[in-house]
């Protein structure tokens, strides 16, 4: 999932990222801003069928957080 996460960061942002695992930070390792995670979110609410509200996107520090979200929600 983590492949198809970036596939989508990278899309959204126009930007290459580099290698992605479960413990990188969105913000410190994958450089997002908050435009660029709200995009991001929209993105994957379309692709994984899901809805994450700002309280659980403010929760969310790692690509893992994300993952698991994702596999509890979908």
């Amino acid at each position: 999932m983590t492949e198809k996460l970036k596939e989508i960061f990278e899309t959204t942002t126009k930007k290459e990222l580099p290698d992605i695992n479960e413990s990188s930070s969105l913000s410190a390792d994958l450089g997002l801003n908050s435009f660029e995670l709200f995009d991001i979110v929209c993105a994957i609410e379309d692709e994984f069928g899901v809805s994450i509200s700002d309280r659980d996107l403010m929760k969310m520090v790692t690509v893992g957080d994300l993952v698991s979200f994702i596999e509890k929600n979908a």
